[in-house]
């Protein structure tokens, strides 16, 4: 099994500017004026911009999608380890992050019956 780095670890060495991001305001469309007055934007306070600080739930999904890549490259290139014994046991251990809400959110699928999870 390879050994990873643990998900505090992976957090902590991801800094403050990365869990900080700088957007675009999505009510002025980034030009800091509101479309139905003219007037600042009262979301972004007329900068057409916002911090997003990223969730734990975000970070968990980047760390395993991180670690996912890494083992699939590893795996490809030695001939000692497979990939799906690799990943396996990465899951067992640390879990793997629910991202369907997520991704149901950004994709503006609220209701979505045709996508069924088995845990």
């Amino acid at each position: 099994m390879i050994t990873t780095i643990s998900l505090p670890e992976y957090s902590a060495s991801l800094g403050e500017d990365i869990k900080e991001q700088e957007l675009e305001c999505s009510e002025c469309d980034g030009t800091g004026e509101c479309p139905c007055c003219e007037r600042d934007c009262l979301e972004c306070d007329g900068t057409g911009s916002k911090l997003k600080t990223l969730t734990d739930r975000e970070v968990h999904a980047m760390y395993f999608v991180t670690v996912m890549k890494s083992l699939k490259k590893l795996c490809a290139y030695s001939s000692r380890h497979d990939f799906l014994t690799e990943a396996g046991d990465f899951i067992k251990a640390n879990g793997r992050p629910d991202t369907r809400a997520d991704w149901l959110n950004a994709n503006d699928c609220h209701e979505a019956p045709y996508i069924n999870t088995v845990h």
